[in-house]
This record gives C-alpha cells, structure tokens and sequence, in this order.
C-alpha cells in the first residue's frame, strides 16, 4: 500500500484493507448481497456504498420494557425468536432486506438506487408494515398478543462495514434517523410515514395527515397508515 500526498508517492505500508484477507472476506461476503459487492468503496478504514434512494424500516414492539420484565430472559428469547422469525418471512414476501434486530426493533430496507424505482421500493416496505402488523398479534409476550408500532422515511443513505472484527453491514445517514423518528413519534398498530412516502403512495393507500414533534427535527407533517383488516 503507499499513500500519496500532493500527488506524490511517500510511505509504504504493508497492511491491506480489512476485506483483502480471504477470512474476512467470506465474513464479509456473509453480511452483504452480491449485487452490492461490485458497488463498494474499499479504504484501509471502512467499506461503505453510497445509496442515492432508499426506504426504511423501523418497527418496535410496543410496551415492550414493561411486558419483559414480567417474564423470565429465556421466555423472552423465545417470544421475541418467533416474531423475527414472521418478520423475516415477511421480507422474502416482499422482496425487502432486513437489515438487523436491535433488542424488540426490527430494521429493514429496499435500496432504490435510482428514482425511477423509488415508489416501488415505497410500496413493498409499507406492504411490509401491513404484514408486521398482521402477524405480531400471533406472537404473545407476558401472555398477550404483541402489538407493533412502525416507521418509514426515503432518503440517501451510506450503507457499509466499520471496524476490523465482527462484521455487519448497517446504513447511516439522516434518513436512518428519519425513520427512528417515524417509528418512535407513531401510533400503535399503524405505520408512520414521511411526507415524500406519502406524496408516492397516497393515490393507492389510505392516510391520515398529523403534526409530531420529533428529537432532532422539530415539528414535522406525517401520514399515518393503519393497515386493512384481514378476513
């Protein structure tokens, strides 16, 4: 490796980038799609993908803080296996990529990477918060039906791996904050949306409009979308 500066060749080290060492790379390989490896930017620090339109996901297990400590971890564990199980059903319905499980929140996304696709990409993941929704009840925590609340923003993202051990992909940006927002701010048992999710989607689903004031943002127009009860 030789770093340059002013466009001149000075030091050389022998150190590569994480991902050149072939057990890293099979980790590696392990956490992201192949349709994304040729989209990467390798540094002897990190490898990220800069993502010009993508969808995200939050949903969080309402009352979860209180229900769990009802009941004992490895009752826990298992409640909380069953529901990511659906969850995860759920993205190879829809055609979304789950991202990771953040204690009772799960995150998911679809890359549009150009914005001829992005109500598509709108479309699938609030598909996929009606499927959240649908399935939850079936899952019970401390005896009672799970009940979910669920976030989604549009926006640029960086996607990528940091670090030089245990390697997961996540995304970072603005728009991931957004869509905590979404999530955190919302309503149990519907979806929150931002306002360009809804100017995408509001001629195929219903919406309700409201104010919310979000860590962060301020006071911000959102959309609720509470899914179609199923026969």
């Amino acid at each position: 490796y030789q770093r340059r500066v002013h466009g001149k060749k000075t030091e050389h080290f022998d150190a590569r980038p994480p991902i050149e060492s072939p057990a890293c790379r099979s980790s590696f390989s392990s956490c992201s799609s192949t349709s994304r490896m040729g989209r990467l930017t390798i540094t002897m620090a990190h490898i990220s993908n800069s993502i010009p339109s993508a969808t995200l996901l939050f949903a969080d297990v309402v009352g979860f803080t209180s229900l769990s400590s009802r009941i004992s971890a490895e009752q826990l564990v298992t409640s909380l296996s069953s529901l990511v199980t659906e969850l995860d059903t759920g993205c190879e319905k829809y055609g979304v990529e789950k991202v990771k499980t953040i204690g009772d929140c799960y995150m998911a996304i679809c890359e549009s990477q150009n914005i001829a696709v992005e109500r598509n990409s709108c479309r699938s993941l609030l598909k996929m918060a009606d499927y959240i929704h649908h399935v939850a009840p079936r899952v019970r925590l401390a005896d009672l039906p799970m009940q979910m609340r669920v976030g989604m923003a549009m926006g640029p993202v960086v996607g990528g791996v940091i670090g030089t051990s245990k390697f997961a992909y996540d995304y970072w940006g603005d728009t991931v904050n957004e869509a905590s927002r979404m999530e955190s701010t919302g309503v149990p048992g519907a979806t929150q949306v931002s306002m360009n999710i809804y100017q995408h989607l509001k001629d195929e689903f219903a919406f309700e409009s409201r104010k919310v004031v979000a860590k962060g943002k301020g006071e911000l127009d959102v959309y609720l979308h509470h899914p179609v009860r199923r026969a």
